[in-house]
């Protein structure tokens, strides 16, 4: 490769790997607005410079992972956890991170549930039910395509949600300096992803990093194949982290202005919207209820492609799919809220040490060279 190639770069594809990036990360949970309440929010002022960090470590670990990609796109072994972890730690992560998706599967319909019940009025039960069965049977007839049609959404999305975010700061922009007194009044009340009080904000957003790469690394690294440079690569990375971190900060500040109404919801970000708008708060619950269904159905495939599949064992794999839509509509019973507040610290700590190892391989790799120069 010519160093002209190596570093070419073209910014529309930049552009591209950071919108899909966010669009893979952000999730419904984020854009329910719970994840952001817990992990953000609830630390009060304190968790905007929280929102910076979080920032500065996506923008970091998504140009690590899509570099790790770019470099490795042609290796026999891909795997971004066994390369950093080796094999045993690496090969528990892969296995974890299909955990990780199950999980994320029954928040999913447990967030449908909430989001049917907060702005429909149907029964909790009754909107995951629906979303359960919509999902199952686009998981056993293979719609895929649809499933990607939905997911060309995710950027229009984002940008939805940091527009209504905006509005609702603007709205309520004087409500923004006593943030900390309404946090303070609620008490026990708040719900926090980690710690009890606003002082443990710098650990909530490193949390809210490590569970959601975590997740992300095998979709991140396998993106960065496709890239032209190492530099655009990079790029695509740092750009993509920077942009998630701009939608969790505009979102924090918007719950922060409007925290007295948002806190008792479980769906936070659809309470704003309704407030902006009935018009503005039916087409997030719709855009929410999409974005729900495109999360789920790729969960659910995800963890039945382990254990079996469609052309070896048509059978079994769709029993599979069957019990796995069956168990996390059970799971999805479990409110909203505390679901968020109990699975992602859980895989947090897992995504936290990962975090730590790359740190000290890097260090390693760095000294390492130093010392053969």
């Amino acid at each position: 490769m010519s160093e002209q190639n190596a570093t070419h770069v073209r910014p529309a594809k930049v552009f591209q790997f950071a919108g899909t990036l966010v669009g893979t990360l952000i999730g419904s949970g984020f854009a329910s607005g719970q994840e952001v309440m817990q992990f953000f929010t609830s630390y009060g002022i304190p968790g905007i410079a929280g929102s910076l960090v979080t920032t500065a470590l996506f923008a970091v670990l998504g140009a690590v992972f899509m570099n790790y990609g770019y470099k490795h796109a042609k290796s026999a072994d891909f795997s971004s956890f066994r390369f950093f972890c080796g094999k045993y730690v690496g090969t528990f992560l892969e296995w974890f991170t299909i955990l990780f998706c199950f999980l994320v599967g029954i928040i999913m319909i447990s967030g449908a549930g909430a989001t049917f019940n907060q702005y429909f009025g149907l029964p909790q039960f009754a909107g995951s039910v629906l979303m359960a069965a919509i999902a199952l049977a686009s998981a056993l007839l293979g719609m895929n395509r649809i499933v990607k049609v939905l997911g060309s959404i995710g950027p229009v999305a984002i940008v939805f949600l940091i527009i209504i975010a905006l509005a609702a700061l603007l709205t309520n922009w004087d409500n923004l300096s006593n943030a900390d007194a309404a946090i303070a009044a609620a008490g026990d009340s708040v719900v926090r992803g980690v710690g009890d009080s606003s002082s443990w904000w710098i650990i909530g957003a490193v949390m809210y990093v490590a569970y959601n790469i975590l997740a992300g690394v095998p979709f991140i690294s396998k993106m960065g194949t496709e890239a032209a440079s190492q530099k655009e690569a990079i790029l695509g990375g740092l750009f993509g982290g920077v942009l998630l971190g701009l939608c969790a900060f505009c979102l924090n500040l918007a719950m922060l202005a409007t925290y007295s109404d948002v806190s008792v919801q479980e769906v936070p970000a659809l309470q704003f919207a309704t407030m902006i708008s009935p018009v503005v708060g039916i087409v997030f619950a719709i855009v929410l209820l999409v974005m729900i269904y495109n999360t789920v159905v790729p969960m659910i495939i995800s963890v039945a492609n382990q254990f079996s599949s469609e052309e070896k064992d048509p059978v079994k794999y769709k029993g599979i799919i069957v019990a796995l839509a069956l168990v996390m509509l059970v799971g999805g019973q479990l409110p909203f809220s505390t679901l968020v507040n109990v699975i992602y610290p859980f895989v947090g700590y897992f995504g936290i040490a990962f975090m730590v190892i790359i740190l000290v391989q890097y260090i390693r790799w760095h000294f390492s060279s130093k010392k053969s120069e």
